[in-house]
């Protein structure tokens, strides 16, 4: 019989194998700092999700997310960022547009995936007009939301005696008020109201799928901003404005991507790839020059 070595398994041996561990997720760690992930190939990249997967199951590719800004048909800015959120890219975006071009915009005109708190109240302190959709001002819009009488933002609110009435007729009270910091920082103030009884009532589970009260939260200041948002987009002023907004914008990555099938950077390494970019805005303004002055010239 052949005679088997045992291994070893003491303190020297774990130690001998933890120590290259731990420096390899450090390492990782440090480049990954703020983000959920990140690329071996390039490392200033962050996987997300994209939206060209033939599949429509929105696979995970490393990409960068490029925020441009526009003006009569022509790109006035550009800035690439690793964060996968429109939302936390706004106000950066806003700030290196206004070193380019020495003058802060008066007027703001994005997609609804840069409507929140955090960006409305940016630039409210500004003195900019803020044309932004949030997320569920389509929905708010239709009959469907509006004849819901188990969504809160149909319930009755008296705002002096700080109650909600729910369809039942039963009084929702403050019970207490915390504050909630986002991944930038920003605070919220975030009111909790919660049922007097919810015993016995024969809406509840048409209400609420919580074995106690029903409990609602509310932020004053995220209301207050909703409503500022929705009077703005259906002024008269901005209504043509909105419209402009996805002709400018969406015009420069239809264009690259679409007509010039440019649907991927060749470069890596966030400096190449703003460089790369940059070209590509350049070519794009040239274009547009050439086809007013050829509209001139006939």
């Amino acid at each position: 019989m052949k005679k088997i070595k045992k291994v070893k398994t003491g303190l020297k041996e774990i130690k001998k194998n933890y120590l290259p561990r731990k420096k390899k997720y450090e390492k990782a760690k440090r480049i990954c700092g703020k983000r959920n992930s990140y690329s071996k190939t390039d490392a200033d990249a962050t996987f997300m999700r994209m939206k060209e997967d033939r599949m429509g199951n929105g696979q995970l590719k490393p990409a960068y997310n490029v925020q441009i800004g526009t003006e009569n048909g022509f790109v006035t800015g550009y800035d690439i960022y690793a964060n996968p959120n429109d939302t936390k890219t706004l106000k950066p975006h806003l700030r290196q547009q206004a070193k380019r071009l020495g003058v802060k915009p008066k007027v703001v005109i994005t997609d609804a995936g840069y409507g929140g708190e955090e960006n409305y109240r940016y630039l409210e302190n500004r003195g900019a007009v803020a044309v932004i959709k949030y997320n569920t001002y389509r929905k708010e819009k239709s009959l469907k939301w509006q004849e819901d009488i188990f969504r809160t933002e149909n319930w009755e609110y008296d705002k002096k005696g700080k109650h909600y009435i729910c369809p039942n007729g039963r009084k929702l009270t403050l019970r207490r008020t915390r504050k909630e910091k986002t991944a930038t920082g920003y605070t919220m103030k975030i009111d909790r109201y919660e049922c007097e009884s919810c015993k016995y009532c024969r809406k509840k589970k048409q209400c609420t799928k919580a074995k106690g009260n029903r409990v609602i939260d509310r932020n004053e200041q995220w209301q207050r901003l909703k409503k500022k948002a929705c009077r703005t987009l259906e002024d008269e002023r901005y209504v043509e404005l909105r419209k402009q907004r996805s002709v400018e914008v969406e015009t420069v990555f239809g264009q690259i991507k679409g007509n010039q099938g440019y649907r991927r950077f060749l470069l890596r390494g966030m400096a190449k790839v703003s460089t790369e970019w940059g070209l590509l805005s350049l070519g794009y303004n040239l274009k547009q020059l050439y086809r007013l002055n050829l509209g001139k010239m006939a």
